[in-house]
């Protein structure tokens, strides 16, 4: 005997059904180098510590464009082409988040020109380059470890995730 087919009434709507699901923010962030290697690294004016340039995901936006609209709109460098994904940065919701968070992290090329670099005054308090064996003290520490993850991977994408956010 078959079950019998659900009523339409039954059926929860597809909207009702998207509005249920978990929760998540995404973001993409840069790895821009300068001429010797270095990774640009910028502390924002609403957190504390160094974080890598980037943000939140648009609606519908896919991230590699996202990525290169922060780092235009956060630092004024224009990217001609966004390269590789470097990383996937998974972290749980922290205690009373509604969301949990994902990263992406891309390969942006190189910044010829540092000190032509401007930030958003309203976003970016400071921007830096560092080599990977001596980030900054207050650097994030999922950003540590997402940092030291791509320079021991050489190219392959990694992907982590995180327990507590940091």
């Amino acid at each position: 005997m078959t079950s019998p087919t659900p009523h339409r009434q039954d059926l929860q709507e597809p909207n009702e059904w998207f509005a249920s699901l978990p929760k998540v923010a995404l973001s993409a962030n840069a790895i821009l180098r300068d001429a010797s290697g270095w990774i640009a690294l910028v502390r924002n004016t609403y957190r504390n510590g160094w974080s890598l340039p980037g943000g939140v995901v648009d609606d519908n936006e896919p991230p590699a464009a996202a990525c290169a609209r922060e780092l235009e709109e956060e630092l004024g460098f224009r990217v001609t082409e966004v390269g590789p994904l470097l990383a996937v940065q998974w972290a749980q919701r922290s205690p009373g988040s509604a969301m949990q968070f994902l990263s992406l992290t891309f390969d942006v090329g190189v910044c010829e020109h540092p000190a032509a670099l401007v930030p958003q005054p309203e976003e970016i308090a400071e921007i830096g380059f560092f080599p990977i064996d001596k980030l900054p003290d207050g650097t994030r520490p999922f950003i540590a470890r997402r940092l030291r993850a791509i320079h021991k991977a050489e190219g392959a994408l990694v992907y982590l995730e995180e327990t507590a956010l940091v």
